[in-house]
């Protein structure tokens, strides 16, 4: 009887809502997309970043890494800084000198709950902010890096919370004691820390370019002022290492009066400066006219500037600027102190640091002044509405502030200078896992929902039309296992080397990352409308960054947990190294091993080529492989929806119609010729009765790539039998 043939000539990634495309797979785990040929291949697994020889060094007690960023300070990975949290502790990878190690950065930092996201990180050109909702920011500046020797000392110096506290202490002007000394009666009381005579003459005979200097009365000549109070009032601000100014410290004044016949005589003030905290590079100082009541300017306290400082070391400051030199008035809207010191998220958006008001005040936007990333205007903040609940992530992307939230989407645009305004793009769709959200180029940004994984696309300015989509359709299966309550562990991103975006979230009751889904997106050009997920299963994932040039990096999700030197820990990268990390071996000597690889699984979809009613014989499966040489490769069936598989016999992974060809890394140097991989095709003969429904698959931790695959099948027109009866 003539065979009929259905062909696919590239296999497609995991669907399993019914009924399936043929093209199509209910499995495809463990598996990666084989650049040359497009087929999936089994190179994938996981190894230590620092592999050892006998020991977890320099992980020894590192338990879960429930964060976890890779800071990019210069392009080409220059000033690269890895930067992690485990055990209630902030840790940078110090890699330098040929010497690797952990630094210990911060302490008592809060750890995540189970329901809780990680630390966040946002790169700016001052450092890292690190925010997580529960302590205050931390501003991470690491570079420049001493030697391996003076790491433990200069850790102080890579280190210090993020914006400005709160008011400086209030600058202390020492008393002034004027001369000629006051008469009998008295000059209105002092105030002040100490005393000091320092009279400024108003004539130029006396001191060059006289009368600029001094404090005082603006003229004295004839002795007709002289019974005149003198009051003045200084403040002072910080400014910190990221060029931002601090809140201006609350006013402090001091006074004083002269004799009533006395000329021409003005003085200058000192003042006790107050030393800024760590960070401070420079303090900006601020005085009042007179405003005494029987002055011109009476109660009038207006701050102008008079002078900045450029240290953050010297005690006392000699104030001799004249009412006519003061310079330009403090501002009218003030700065205050950090208004968000319980942040959970933060981002870069026109020019501006964004934080959210954390728990407390989940609704409530902030940001700071153009490059000025700790300078927060009073009045800078938005008030989102109460509608969508708190916010649950930020996310920049192109000209546009994304506002993940409870119960939807918003979206920030606009610049500082002409105003930022907020809209809805959402109330359908919302993300309670904020570390999966990523930039996947030619979709957008992609992020996991409570129903799948979207993507925003197409444009969010002008007239341009966008769309929240949902990428995981087909995947609804997968996708009903997640720990609901957990996904604000699950953590994903974009590997530029790969071309993947990876995603690792808890599902089946499990509160961390225990299954991943990839999306392989040279599969969504090279065979549209086919679907391009895949899964992987066995990978310890609790945090997961990629280093300047793409590559994966992830933290283990229980490390030394267990208590004991046999689990795996610290810090691993996804490789197409097939294994999966490394175990420890004490017999006969304590060493660290390469475990096997992990088990990659195909199985086609659900077939019915064409008639589900119609019975079918199928001869012949036709698997299209690259050949790999040594791999063996077994094949099972399944018909009807039946779990119980028909095995046949195995093949090898070579040509079955030519001489086998040189096993890479198995022939004898100088005796072997390597040579291009070939596209094979291996038969495999199917004995079983008809059936309506038919998959196979195959199951290995062999070194194969699956390009695509053929049926042969006959069918004498017989059907299904009418359904049971009742």
């Amino acid at each position: 009887m003539k065979q009929q043939v259905y062909q696919v000539s590239l296999a497609g990634g995991v669907a399993t809502s019914l009924p399936q495309n043929p093209m199509e797979a209910s499995v495809a785990e463990n598996l990666s997309i084989d650049k040359p040929s497009g087929g999936w291949t089994t190179r994938v697994g996981y190894e230590p970043w620092i592999p050892s020889a006998t020991s977890w060094l320099p992980w020894t007690n590192t338990g879960p890494v429930y964060a976890l960023h890779a800071s990019q300070a210069l392009a080409g990975g220059g000033r690269q800084t890895v930067l992690f949290e485990a055990d209630a502790a902030l840790f940078m990878l110090f890699e330098a000198d040929g010497f690797d190690s952990v630094v210990q950065l911060a302490d008592n930092r809060h750890v995540p709950t189970a329901t809780e996201p990680g630390a966040w990180f946002t790169d700016t050109p001052y450092g890292t902010v690190i925010t997580n909702g529960v302590d205050r920011p931390l501003l991470v500046r690491p570079w420049p890096l001493p030697g391996s020797t003076h790491v433990g000392t200069a850790v102080a110096q890579c280190v210090r919370p993020f914006g400005f506290q709160a008011l400086p202490t209030p600058v202390q002007p020492r008393t002034v004691k004027p001369l000629p000394a006051p008469p009998s009666f008295g000059p209105p009381a002092a105030a002040g820390n100490g005393a000091v005579t320092l009279w400024c003459p108003a004539d130029g005979q006396a001191i060059p370019d006289g009368g600029r200097w001094g404090l005082g009365f603006a003229n004295n000549v004839g002795g007709t002022n002289g019974k005149q109070e003198a009051l003045f009032g200084w403040a002072v601000s910080f400014i910190s290492d990221t060029g931002s100014e601090g809140p201006v410290s609350s006013l402090q004044s001091t006074r004083w009066g002269l004799p009533a016949d006395a000329e021409g005589f003005r003085h200058a003030c000192a003042l006790d400066i107050p030393i800024g905290p760590p960070g401070t590079v420079a303090r900006k100082l601020y005085r009042t006219s007179n405003y005494s009541t029987d002055y011109v300017n009476q109660g009038d306290t207006t701050l102008y500037f008079i002078d900045t400082i450029r240290n953050n070391v010297e005690p006392l400051f000699f104030d001799a600027v004249s009412t006519a030199s003061l310079g330009q008035p403090a501002p009218a809207i003030p700065t205050g102190p950090l208004p968000a010191p319980q942040a959970r998220f933060s981002a870069l958006f026109a020019g501006c640091l964004w934080l959210d008001g954390g728990i407390n005040d989940g609704r409530t936007l902030y940001y700071s002044t153009v490059g000025l990333i700790e300078q927060f205007a009073a009045d800078a903040f938005i008030e989102l509405s109460a509608r969508g609940g708190s916010i649950t992530g930020l996310f920049s992307h192109y000209n546009t502030l994304l506002v993940f939230r409870e119960r939807g989407i918003d979206i920030v645009q606009g610049t500082y200078a002409d105003g930022f305004q907020v809209a809805t793009l959402t109330e359908s769709v919302t993300c309670r896992a904020p570390h999966s959200i990523a930039t996947v180029p030619g979709l957008g940004v992609v992020f996991l929902a409570l129903d799948g994984v979207y993507a925003i696309v197409g444009g969010l300015t002008g007239g341009a039309v966008n769309e929240v989509i949902n990428l995981t359709i087909l995947q609804d299966e997968l996708l009903q296992r997640m720990t609901v309550d957990c996904l604000p562990r699950a953590v994903g991103c974009y590997s530029a080397q790969s071309r993947e975006y990876l995603l690792f979230f808890p599902v089946d009751g499990n509160d961390r990352p225990n299954l991943g889904l990839v999306l392989h997106t040279d599969r969504l050009q090279r065979a549209e409308g086919l679907s391009a997920w895949t899964t992987r299963t066995g990978f310890p994932v609790g945090s997961i960054t990629t280093l300047y040039d793409g590559t994966v990096v992830f933290g283990h999700n229980t490390g030394a947990e267990t208590g004991n030197n046999t689990s795996q820990r610290g810090l691993f990268v996804l490789s197409r190294k097939r294994s999966m990390g490394m175990e420890y071996n004490d017999d006969p000597q304590p060493a660290l091993e390469y475990t096997p690889p992990p088990v990659s699984r195909y199985r086609s979809a659900w077939t019915a080529f064409g008639d589900p009613q119609m019975m079918k014989q199928v001869s012949y499966v036709t698997l299209w492989v690259l050949t790999t040489g040594k791999p063996e490769i077994q094949m099972r069936h399944f018909k009807d929806f039946s779990l119980i598989p028909t095995l046949e016999r195995t093949y090898t992974a070579q040509s079955p119609d030519s001489i086998p060809q040189a096993v890479l890394d198995a022939a004898q140097l100088g005796t072997g010729e390597y040579r291009v991989d070939r596209l094979v095709p291996l038969r495999f003969s199917v004995a079983h009765q008809s059936a309506a429904w038919f998959c196979f698959e195959m199951e290995t931790t062999e070194d194969l790539v699956l390009v695509g695959y053929e049926y042969e099948y006959t069918t004498k027109g017989t059907r299904v039998v009418a359904g049971v009866r009742a």
